[in-house]
């Protein structure tokens, strides 16, 4: 099965996003602990790339796709407007280093690499 939803970047639109996950996540029979922790990764995912690559400029689109096949859940987040980011060479966070800068954030795509089988 394939479910696909585009957005523009506004934060407003993350609500959208998180009840289409939730109730294909549902549909498919996911545990609520998986279903939570998949519906973060694409909610951290698409608010760096509201924040970040398109600063907070809402005339951008997002696509999201959402594929499962043979119990295997795979997302795709097409940006197509910002500058490539290669997340795989995403160097990841030191929580011991945030917590002494004080620093809000920073946490989110060490996250999303940790709750994910693969990021690519």
């Amino acid at each position: 099965m394939k479910y696909n939803l585009s957005i523009k970047t506004e934060k407003e639109n993350l609500k959208k996003v998180r009840v289409f996950l939730e109730k294909i996540l549902k549909d498919l029979h996911v545990s609520d602990i998986e279903a939570n922790q998949l519906i973060l990764v694409v909610d951290e995912i698409l608010a760096n790339l509201m924040i970040h690559s398109a600063k907070n400029n809402d005339k951008k689109d997002i696509d999201l796709t959402l594929t499962e096949e043979s119990g295997e859940i795979t997302f795709e987040i097409y940006d197509y407007n910002s500058p490539y980011f290669d997340l795989t060479q995403h160097e990841d966070a030191n929580l011991q280093d945030l917590v002494r800068q004080k620093r809000k954030g920073g946490m989110g795509l060490t996250l999303v690499k940790n709750i994910m089988d693969e990021v690519e």
